[in-house]
């Protein structure tokens, strides 16, 4: 397999570095050891030499769609900072199987089914990339990546004119026309000091790719997802890394069969409740209305594995006007590389109306005053992955944690099908701002009522039916256990 044959956007990356090869850039050197590799053949076996390629391709077109491919300043910046890209990305810590067993819930696309996939590829991806492009290239699946590589993209920004910066954009649908399918390999927090875009910058980046996003709101474009925890991760949560890489990985091995079919008896009662109201002893009281203006009822979704890894949690919206009380969120929260901690939010008439954090309350300051809608709670979620009690700052794990409640702050999800079932989530808010802020329940007396009734004490659910959620593999018969969690006995 040649690179080219990789479609369009990547012929045009081959003549954009033969060109760098023949001018008279500051990158004419690093275009020229390119040339050699991007006319290669590679072999299914040869993808993290592929990888490495395209990670180098990527670069090099990047600078040049941004108009930089001439600017000292920016090579200077460039070379202060730590290596990036494929290279320098890491794989997690554990055996290879793993992360085999991790990839093969990742990898969304099916042969002879038309898909057009992307992968957006950060630090962490090293082995899990490998083995998507992989396969991708087995199934005879076009395919596009993107490497995530945020240190880099910022010095791009901020060294591009308002008119570079659209181009990069530009460069980036180009590249995602046609995708339906997408999967998503990334780190948590970073191991260092990160580089900043310029605001107004990022904001013209982001509007001009925000078309290609909105699809995986409305399940367009089908994604698959996760979030590896970092060293970083470790030292915010006070959890030791190995134990942290162990914790995710369990999370990713939970008896799904069962939580499904518990999440569907679950949506069941969520589905037909008007009104909801959950507390807990660190002060949290709030609730909300399922029925919308109209009198249709907000339905819940049974979120397994299928979009995020690990889950699990059912999610819906409640009515927008009708979220009222407080919410005392405790832990560490991360929104734009900073670090916000113990939140407590106040809501009248669906609308934030008062905050405070202990920490970082001027970047909770900043996201929720984005726009109109980002004070607005867009989504309610109740999380039920058992494997995970415990508040964590990692975004993807901490809605996930069983005993758990959290609500989106800002745009809800537009579905209208989810796992080919008919649902309705969205109450009409809009903004950029989708940022899910989760409230422990276990450990914290924490009562979830519908229409009135107990339905959840402590973080644990009260119906015998529900058990998996509470306890996970050790709800199981030991007989019918893998052989990894035949003695896993929970103290709850």
């Amino acid at each position: 397999m040649k690179i080219q044959s990789l479609g369009p956007y990547y012929e045009d990356q081959i003549k954009t570095i033969k060109a760098l090869a023949k001018g008279s850039s500051l990158w004419k050197a690093e275009a020229e050891a390119l040339l050699p590799r991007i006319t290669q053949s590679y072999k299914r076996a040869d993808a993290d030499a592929l990888l490495a390629t395209l990670s180098d391709m990527q670069r090099l077109a990047y600078i040049v769609a941004a108009g930089l491919e001439h600017e000292s300043s920016f090579r200077a910046d460039l070379k202060d900072m730590p290596a990036s890209g494929w290279a320098a990305f890491t794989a997690p810590p554990v055996e290879d199987k793993l992360n085999l067993s991790l990839a093969k819930k990742l990898y969304n696309v099916k042969p002879n089914n038309n898909d057009v996939a992307t992968m957006r590829l950060g630090d962490t991806s090293r082995a899990i990339g490998s083995y998507l492009v992989q396969w991708c290239l087995r199934d005879k699946v076009p395919f596009s990546v993107y490497f995530q590589d945020s240190d880099f993209h910022a010095l791009l920004l901020n060294h591009a004119t308002p008119d570079g910066v659209k181009a990069l954009a530009a460069d980036y649908m180009r590249m995602v026309d046609g995708v339906n399918k997408s999967m998503i390999v990334r780190a948590n927090t970073p191991n260092r000091k990160i580089v900043h875009a310029h605001p107004d910058k990022a904001k013209i980046y982001d509007h001009e790719t925000a078309p290609f996003f909105q699809k995986a709101g409305t399940g367009e474009v089908f994604y698959t997802l996760t979030c590896i925890p970092t060293e970083n991760d470790s030292k915010i949560d006070g959890i030791t890394y190995n134990d942290y890489i162990k914790l995710f990985f369990e999370m990713c091995d939970q008896p799904w069969d069962a939580i499904s079919d518990a999440h569907l008896k679950l949506i069941q009662e969520f589905n037909i409740a008007t009104h909801v109201r959950i507390t807990n002893n660190d002060g949290t009281d709030v609730s909300m209305e399922l029925v919308d203006d109209d009198g249709s009822h907000f339905t819940f979704c049974n979120s397994l594995i299928a979009k995020n890894v690990p889950g699990s949690e059912i999610f819906s919206a409640p009515r927008k006007n009708s979220v009222n009380g407080v919410v005392v969120a405790k832990g560490k929260f991360t929104h734009g590389g900073a670090l916000i901690e113990d939140l407590t939010m106040e809501f009248k008439n669906g609308e934030l109306v008062k905050y405070e954090a202990k920490a970082g309350l001027d970047a909770f300051k900043r996201a929720v005053e984005m726009d109109e809608g980002a004070r607005f709670v867009g989504e309610l979620g109740i999380g039920t992955n058992p494997h995970l009690k415990q508040h964590v700052a990692n975004g993807l794990l901490v809605e996930k944690i069983g005993g758990s409640f959290h609500l989106a702050l800002g745009r809800p999800y537009s579905y209208t099908e989810y796992q080919g079932v008919q649902v309705k989530v969205d109450n009409g808010g809009r903004s950029k701002l989708h940022w899910d802020i989760t409230t422990m329940l276990y450990g914290k007396d924490g009562i979830i009522y519908l229409d009135g009734r107990k339905v959840m004490e402590n973080g644990l659910w009260i119906d015998p039916q529900y058990d998996v959620l509470n306890r996970g593999w050790a709800a199981i018969p030991r007989k019918d256990r893998p052989a990894y969690w035949k003695n896993y006995d929970p103290k709850l």
